[in-house]
């Protein structure tokens, strides 16, 4: 009977463990691939950046692309956020899209 309590210990983690893999992500820290900076937007509440935020982490000359990068941002954010993926790097297309993909 030695078995029982570690049988019992296991059905109460593999049990367990789908719920803590359903715990919402607070917030990802997001950073482009041409900067140092990164900023970091919560999951749950999400407020935008400032415009001057977005131009300092994507280093946009042209202040007249900000509102549509800070957008873009925020929905790359927002589908991390989805994908509980803590960290992000974001880089900007020739086109003026963002792609964006996990941050180690």
């Amino acid at each position: 009977m030695r078995y029982a309590p570690v049988v019992a210990l296991s059905i109460v983690l593999f049990a367990s463990a789908p719920s803590l893999a359903q715990e919402a992500l607070g917030a990802i820290e997001v950073k482009a691939e041409d900067s140092e900076r990164s900023i970091t937007i919560a999951c749950n509440d999400p407020a935008q950046p400032s415009l001057k935020e977005v131009e300092q982490v994507l280093s946009v000359n042209d202040p007249t692309q900000s509102k549509g990068l800070r957008d873009k941002l925020m929905e790359a954010a927002s589908e991390a956020c989805a994908q509980k993926v803590p960290r992000i790097l974001v880089t900007r297309t020739a086109t003026g899209s963002l792609t964006w993909k996990p941050l180690q």
